[in-house]
């Protein structure tokens, strides 16, 4: 398959083509209508970006399956592309995405080449009113990296999306568990706004490092084909709760 196209250029597309990091390929529904009042339901160019970086720098491991969350998973393309590296993937969203999302995971997952890992779509709301409970009904297993791409947008969502961040990466001593590393792919469209989400998550007690641009880069252009002025504008950040 020719090397994919940046998730702009295919918001008109109801049904999308894409080759994954490792060789693999998939077809995506779309549905780009106002009248959802989403962003959710096209392909964002944060998730090439980090399905790419993750798919090369993260595997699973020889000893037990890794399983990582991802938070707003919008049509599912970063958790396809993480299950074909070997991971377990437990996926969320919510209406009306998660709809469009549960279609291409169950077109998609079983297709995925031999050795891949498992994908389970749920549904989890930031905004839920009693968040431990909407985490609680996830009945996750535990969970080795958390993951969230194109979900700094929105200043009303960034308290609700680090708030849920927190509560599933943070350290918890008395439980065991030692906190697991995030990995954020974000687009710097409003450079004020991603400022002041980043700093949300630094005052929830996130440690948040940026990836270096050129080690993206180099990944990118050998998975995608792609130069930096192809996803201008995208970054990768890391991070961990103390």
């Amino acid at each position: 398959m020719e090397h994919p196209l940046p998730a702009p250029a295919t918001k008109h597309l109801a049904t999308l083509q894409h080759p994954l990091p490792r060789g693999g390929a998939v077809t995506l529904q779309q549905r780009a209508s106002e009248a959802d009042n989403t962003t959710g339901t096209t392909l964002w160019t944060g998730a090439q970006v980090l399905s790419a970086y993750l798919s090369k720098t993260v595997s699973s491991s020889t000893e037990k399956q890794t399983t990582v969350l991802e938070l707003g998973a919008g049509i599912g393309f970063l958790a396809l592309a993480l299950a074909e590296a070997g991971l377990d993937v437990v996926t969320t969203d919510i209406e009306p995405v998660l709809s469009v999302l549960s279609r291409n995971v169950g077109n998609c997952a079983a297709s995925l080449p031999a050795g891949s890992g498992s994908v389970r779509v749920a549904e989890l709301d930031w905004l839920a009113e009693d968040r431990p409970a909407a985490i609680a009904a996830l009945d996750l297993p535990h969970i080795d990296m958390v993951v969230t791409a194109d979900t700094v947008y929105a200043p009303h969502l960034s308290p609700a999306l680090w708030a849920t961040l927190a509560a599933v990466c943070r350290p918890d001593p008395a439980a065991g568990h030692a906190g697991v590393p995030l990995y954020i792919a974000l687009e710097r469209r409003d450079p004020g706004l991603v400022d002041s989400s980043l700093e949300i998550g630094r005052q929830a007690g996130c440690d948040l490092r940026r990836v270096a641009h050129g080690r993206v880069a180099k990944i990118v252009e050998r998975t995608w084909g792609w130069k930096p002025e192809d996803w201008e504008g995208v970054e990768v950040w890391k991070g961990r709760f103390k």
